[in-house]
């Protein structure tokens, strides 16, 4: 005990026996003194434990476990495909990482659009190089081959194993001086080799799209049919695009239109979708996207409230791609067979348009979450009925995540580590810095608390010898 301490305690003591209060018992004192020890060395080191693990959290990288099965396979056909994704995307790293990713299972582009990040089927998020980023807010976001090997930016391909580029600056500088894409990713084919960018006019009509292969060649696509703009949805299988056209204003119908590799035109194979009479969205923001197998069309259109003419939900629905019959959408028990679904009806949820995933052949929403959605009557918006299948981050705020190939494809892994990486920094460091203040406000208490009274003078001791 320091000798201020020493000092105030005998203080106390006098002043003690002076009001006639029985003196403290020496195991109470002893114990006392203990307590006061073990809260000297005990505070302290928990702060600075409190402290040495906010910094640690901050640091922390978003490493993961490997995956227990191989990120990509190849199947019959000779196409390489993804064989996990991750079922929980973790924050942004706090200190980004510009290697190549490797196979990526899903790109996710930060909140304020100033960084893109690449999930690999594990979870391990990484930061993709500046280099790779969209170029401006106007240009398409970024998408991802089925293998998760290479990303579409623009023209702009990248290889994600290697960190290379088929594509020279001179050859990019040339498609864009050329052609100008449309606000939507691209669309890979199922083996993905050949990437779909789709373009609108400026000036004289000169094609519809252009088609990127691996080794850097293009082929531009006809215009559909007298330069109208045609609703793009993919690829019906490894040769042949599917578009749909609105013939114009008063019609209620999409007319299908496929086109080949090698062919000068694209064909009316004379299917008619019949769309208006279930979806309530605008015809002029209508987008389309086919099932990975090519055996489902999904139509999404967003619906603005007409008081504030904002944004105030997405309305979609499925149809046979090859003979445009309404398959409508699963039932509440997320039945895979559309004999079960109710025929011609839709669904509508909260979202700004975000391109779908499909999941075991229904689709998926990524508007912020990624969950599946079930069939309810039109016009509730609230209370949708769904399941999250990949838990994304909050400190992505909120942002569309594509997919490989649009599809969450093969065994989900759990990745722990993330999981209670977010856990931690949920609850967490709010109870940490709870703790760090409250240790504060404890000790500068007590010290003011020292000495407990005024000093009082001690009485006067006979020192005069008998």
């Amino acid at each position: 005990m320091s000798p201020d301490l020493l000092g105030t305690a005998l203080r106390d003591l006098v002043y003690d026996a002076e009001r006639d209060l029985a003196a403290p018992v020496a195991i109470d004192l002893w114990a006392a003194g203990r307590r006061r020890r073990v809260r000297a060395v005990a505070v302290p080191a928990l702060v600075m434990a409190c402290v040495a693990t906010l910094v640690a959290l901050t640091l922390w990288p978003a490493g993961a476990p490997r995956a227990s099965v191989p990120a990509v396979q190849v199947d019959d056909g000779g196409t390489a495909r993804l064989t996990a994704y991750p079922d929980v995307i973790a924050k942004p790293p706090s200190i980004p990482t510009t290697a190549a990713p490797g196979v990526t299972a899903a790109l996710v582009p930060s909140g304020d659009a100033a960084s893109t990040y690449a999930a690999s089927p594990a979870g391990v998020v990484r930061r993709l190089s500046p280099s790779a980023l969209p170029r401006s807010f106007f240009e398409p976001a970024p998408s991802l081959s089925p293998d998760g090997r290479w990303m579409a930016d623009g023209f702009a391909l990248t290889d994600l194993v290697r960190g290379t580029s088929p594509t020279t600056p001179a050859a990019l500088a040339r498609m864009e001086q050329r052609w100008a894409p449309l606000q939507e990713p691209g669309w890979w084919s199922p083996s993905s080799r050949l990437l779909f960018i789709g373009t609108f006019n400026q000036g004289t009509p000169v094609a519809s799209g252009v088609v990127i292969g691996l080794d850097g060649t293009t082929t531009e696509v006809p215009l559909v049919e007298g330069g109208l703009q045609a609703t793009f949805a993919g690829w019906l299988d490894d040769r042949t695009l599917y578009a749909l056209l609105d013939l114009g204003p008063g019609t209620t119908r999409l007319e299908v239109r496929t086109w080949s590799l090698g062919e000068r035109a694209w064909k009316a194979p004379g299917t008619i979708i019949s769309w208006r009479d279930a979806i309530e969205g605008d015809p002029e923001m209508l987008h389309a996207l086919l099932s990975p197998d090519g055996q489902r069309l999904l139509l999404t259109a967003p619906v603005t409230n007409p008081d504030s003419d904002a944004l105030d939900r997405t309305d979609a629905m499925m149809f046979d791609p090859r003979t445009g019959a309404q398959l409508g959408m699963p039932s509440a028990d997320g039945s895979v067979d559309p004999s079960t679904w109710d025929q011609g009806s839709a669904v509508s949820w909260q979202g700004w348009g975000c391109r779908p995933a499909w999941h075991d052949g229904l689709p998926v929403r990524t508007d912020g979450d990624v969950s599946g959605f079930v069939d309810r009557p039109r016009g509730l918006v609230d209370g949708t009925s769904h399941r999250e299948l990949v838990a994304v981050s909050s400190g992505y705020g909120g942002a569309c995540v594509a997919f490989a190939g649009n599809e969450l494809r093969g065994t989900p892994v759990t990745n722990h580590l993330a999981v209670w990486q977010e856990r931690l920094f949920a609850w967490g460091v709010p109870l940490l810095l709870l703790v760090v203040l409250g240790c504060g406000v404890w000790w500068v208490l007590r010290r003011r608390n020292y000495p407990r009274r005024p000093p009082r003078r001690l009485p006067m001791i006979i020192t005069q010898p008998f």
